[in-house]
């Protein structure tokens, strides 16, 4: 083991047996080998040290997940790399942070933050060189100018072999004609970071407590997982017959003993019930809005068993009030919605049956009051923050990361998770309610309710989603919009897919089966290069984009039917490839296809008043789509 290594491994030894302070070595360790990283990815100065800051807080939430201490930079990598791409995500939909931040003039200093780094870049003539080099490249010639880490430590932290490191930068200063001067690299020196002093101010008010169970499942097929409190959550294949259940619990607090008190009412239970719909979860107390009218912040809370089977159903929305109206009586159209979502599919319903019951849940909801200047904007979001002002942050003090391993061609069920991420399942997965999910290699169906995801790919069996939220607001020069939040890529899926959304930017490709895709005010852009014989394939929405992407040799093959009120039709190629034809009707529809029998129609584009696009790729073209 190489001395890095073994420092690496005492100290997280110490984190894990409760010693906040032995982080602060690895935080200075890699702090400028995580902005380089970050700023590769994000080209901002300000960007680029909140996620270095969000992911040495996520590190040590995640402590006990690490079954290798010794690979700890290339684990912190990972999470480096994955927050990178889930900022740049949040970014596309505007900067409200960066908006607000303005008003106090907050927004001045980021623009001078980001000015002097503008300076610092111009005044490095060899960077637009750097900046050339191919990604795989400019990572290693950015680590080593920016950190003075070694070829092996290089390849540790990136967790690829030291050859290739040592190769990568070789040819790096073979394409910037000679390493950097002495005068550039003290530049690059004066631009590194220190954020030692803000993580450890943070951690330092973080208690956690690890957690492991092994709960035997015996004749149960089903294992429901409901969190309480904010929770990310990995689901894997286990390798025996037994469900493992572990993680660790985290809360925060004003100071390390606030933060130790707030741990105490923090639980993660388990047992078999007969009917998880019948009996729901784990009885606690649920945090679900701030009450700031007496002019101090108030937790406002509800029971579990109040509150649990909304996150099975969509007619809540009946009962929804805003500025003392139901949202019904303002849009008569959402009860169409509401109506629309059906019971709970045979599958999904028979997995809340007989189950292995596990709750991450806390009796009594202890609120926080942490400073401003403490937390981050993503450290806030990972600790659910409700309100803050100028001074301090208020929400709920706890936070969870499960691991659970869930043994072959059982089902899973996970309620309320903030994040999940599942692969290698043997089985079936049902979410409900979870703010963004990773799913790959389901070996059957997958249905998401009141769930929302950025990838979902390898799905032998169906997949299914059902969600009516509409997207989140941004306030932009005088102007509240609202927009596409939600982002997803699917693709792979081999028994069928049935979609029924608001609103979401969908990319889907290579889908199998029957696939029924409404969005109603989003995007979707479908692309197939073969079809099932059978199979029929529907997008519609209401005033958004449905985009079908054909192989020119399977367009030739196929029937398409389009339709729209007051809408769009694009045709393009398609027009002469595909011979449609258009027609007016009553001057009440447009409508172009291949044939006049729309029920044996292959391909159907519906839209009440958006875009329906058909667009042709040949093989070539098909290749690097995808």
């Amino acid at each position: 083991m190489t001395t890095l290594a073994h420092d690496d491994t005492y100290n997280i030894r110490q984190c894990l047996e409760g010693n906040a302070d032995a982080f602060e070595p690895l935080v200075q360790r890699y702090q400028n080998a995580a902005f380089a990283v970050a700023l590769g990815y994000l080209r901002d100065r300000t960007d680029a040290e909140d996620v270095v800051q969000d992911a040495f807080v996520a590190a040590y939430c995640k402590l006990s997940q690490l079954k290798n201490p010794a690979v700890f930079g290339g684990w912190f990598h990972r999470i480096v790399v994955n927050r990178c791409k889930e900022w740049s995500r949040r970014q596309k939909v505007g900067r409200q942070v960066r908006t607000d931040a303005r008003a106090d003039g907050a927004g001045d200093e980021i623009a001078l933050a980001n000015k002097a780094h503008q300076k610092y870049i111009e005044s490095l003539e060899i960077w637009d060189e750097v900046e050339q080099l191919p990604e795989h490249y400019r990572r290693v010639v950015t680590l080593y100018y920016y950190t003075g880490f070694s070829t092996k430590e290089i390849a540790a932290f990136m967790d690829i072999p030291e050859s290739t490191a040592r190769g990568r930068l070789y040819q790096s200063r073979i394409r910037l004609r000679d390493a950097l001067s002495s005068q550039e690299k003290e530049t690059i020196a004066m631009s590194q970071i220190d954020v030692t002093e803000e993580v450890q101010d943070v951690v330092c008010k973080i208690a956690r407590e690890d957690f492991e169970e092994t709960i035997d499942m015996g004749d149960v097929e089903n294992v429901v997982l409901y969190c309480g409190v904010s929770t990310e959550v990995e689901v894997k294949q286990a390798q025996g017959e037994q469900v493992v259940v572990k993680g660790s619990k985290i809360a925060l607090g004003y100071s390390e003993e606030e933060a130790n008190r707030n741990l105490g009412g923090f639980a993660v239970s388990h047992d078999r019930v007969e009917d998880f719909y019948k009996s729901g979860p784990h009885e606690g107390e649920l945090f679900v809005g701030v009450d700031s009218t007496s002019g101090e912040n108030t937790a406002v809370t509800k029971r579990i068993s109040d509150q649990w089977k909304r996150d099975l159903m969509n007619n809540w929305m009946l009962d929804e009030v805003c500025d003392g109206v139901r949202l019904v009586d303002l849009y008569p159209d959402l009860k169409d919605d509401i109506d629309a979502f059906p019971p709970l599919p045979k599958p999904a319903r028979t997995s809340l049956s007989k189950s292995v019951r596990i709750s991450v849940h806390t009796m009594e909801v202890l609120p926080i009051h942490v400073p401003n200047s403490s937390m981050t904007e993503h450290i806030k979001d990972v600790f659910q923050i409700y309100w803050s002002d100028a001074s301090k942050v208020f929400g709920p003090a706890a936070y969870c990361h499960v691991s659970i391993e869930v043994p072959a061609g059982k089902n899973i069920s996970v309620f309320r998770a903030k994040r999940i991420n599942a692969e290698g399942l043997n089985g079936s997965l049902m979410v409900y309610a979870c703010h963004s999910c990773q799913i790959a290699d389901i070996a059957k169906d997958v249905y998401l309710f009141n769930s929302v995801f950025s990838d979902i790919h390898e799905v032998g069996g169906m997949f299914c989603q059902r969600m009516y939220e509409y997207g989140a607001s941004t306030y932009l020069d005088g102007m509240i919009r609202n927009k596409d939040v939600w982002e997803g890529k699917l693709s792979s899926v081999k028994g069928g897919v049935d979609i029924d959304v608001g609103r979401f930017v969908l990319d889907a490709q290579d889908l199998e089966g029957d696939v029924s895709i409404y969005n109603r005010f989003g995007t979707t852009r479908l692309f197939q290069s073969v079809r099932e014989p059978g199979t029929r394939c529907s997008l519609r929405t209401v005033s958004g984009e449905a985009k079908l992407v054909l192989d020119e040799k399977l367009a030739k093959t196929v029937s398409l039917v389009m339709y729209t009120r007051c809408g769009v039709l694009k045709l393009g190629q398609a027009k002469d490839e595909m011979r449609l034809y258009s027609t007016y009707n009553d001057g009440h529809r447009i409508n172009a296809g291949t044939t006049y029998d729309t029920t044996q129609a292959d391909y159907l584009l519906l839209t009440e008043s958006g875009t329906a696009e058909v667009e042709l790729l040949n093989g070539s073209d098909c290749d690097e789509n995808k």
